[in-house]
């Protein structure tokens, strides 16, 4: 593969993964620690089956030790959301919890611009101000609810979305560092999970049967996990300021399934919060890749800087 197709299609199963995923949760009759359980434990066959197929890159070497502490940091807020999310689509409509947690890629463009100083356009600018008007709509229009568990999984699903914006805004930061590695990632993400995910999940088991549903619960976590390996090889092979924001379209494939599988009910103006997220998704891509801008022919044009030669590299050591 080559070009566009060797990003675009391990993207497009990235959105397929996540989104199918969120679905079929829904259909599952494993509890909510179970599934913590089980996305830890298939979470340790892929991360590790990725380390050993890149040849075991050391994790401990001296040049990536600033890379694996960042990492690590981002990973305790990764595997908090993972459990806010979790807990959002056990209590709540899945094609509301998708669209709300894919959201956070808006955060994380607010934190990079505050704390790693890279700069807006108008367009993001809006995108971002969508996100945020839709998630106060979506929550007024939940809040007249007279019972508070029936809002658990709005929380849970802010919840998700305040820690992947911070953890992704971290990573950004750990791949700007020496010895940034895919695979020894891999290693530091188990390493959260093991420390957040499973211990929460053995918390909330209540001996709960594992022979119902354990064939659609391993199902659903192999699609999570896949659905993270599928998205580091789209970034790996092609622009990551286009190839994050629009993995967000995960809540696409889950809206088809929620209403044609699910039935579930969701009002028209839930629908229009759904497609707001969906467009403003669209518009918080870095300006030399928007895709808005470029239709415009508005998008900047990015000009590389020649590579230096072996005598002005002596000159500027000098």
């Amino acid at each position: 593969m080559s070009g566009v197709v060797s990003w675009a299609l391990p993207l497009t199963c990235t959105i397929l993964f996540y989104g199918l995923a969120g679905g079929f949760w829904k259909l599952s009759s494993l509890g909510y620690g179970q599934f913590c359980v089980l996305f830890f434990a298939i979470k340790t066959l892929t991360n590790w089956g990725a380390w050993f197929g890149n040849r075991c890159p050391n994790p401990l070497d001296s040049h990536r030790r600033r890379f694996v502490r960042i990492s690590l940091l981002g990973q305790l807020f990764n595997g908090m959301a993972w459990i806010c999310y979790f807990k959002a689509l056990s209590t709540g409509p899945a094609a509301l919890v998708q669209t709300i947690t894919a959201a956070y890629t808006a955060l994380t463009v607010v934190l990079a611009l505050i704390f790693l100083k890279e700069r807006l356009v108008a367009i993001q600018v809006i995108g971002v101000s969508l996100v945020i008007g839709s998630g106060i709509t979506l929550g007024m229009s939940e809040g007249g609810s007279s019972q508070a568990e029936s809002n658990l999984w709005l929380y849970a699903s802010f919840g998700t979305l305040l820690c992947w914006g911070i953890c992704t805004a971290i990573f950004k930061h750990a791949y700007n560092q020496d010895g940034a590695d895919d695979t020894v990632f891999f290693l530091t993400n188990w390493v959260g999970m093991g420390v957040t995910v499973l211990p929460f999940g053995i918390s909330q088991l209540n001996g709960e049967s594992w022979t119902d549903g354990l064939a659609l619960g391993l199902l659903i976590v192999l699609l999570y996990c896949l659905g993270d390996l599928t998205l580091f090889a789209a970034i790996n092979r092609g622009p990551a300021s286009i190839v994050s924001p629009l993995s967000g379209l995960y809540p696409l494939p889950t809206i088809v399934f929620s209403a044609v599988v699910l039935k579930e009910h969701i009002s028209g103006m839930q629908w229009g919060v759904v497609a707001v997220v969906l467009i403003a998704l669209m518009l918080i891509v870095p300006a030399p890749d928007n895709p808005i801008l470029k239709l415009l022919g508005r998008a900047p044009v990015v000009v590389a800087e020649p590579a230096l030669t072996e005598e002005e590299k002596e000159d500027n050591n000098t």
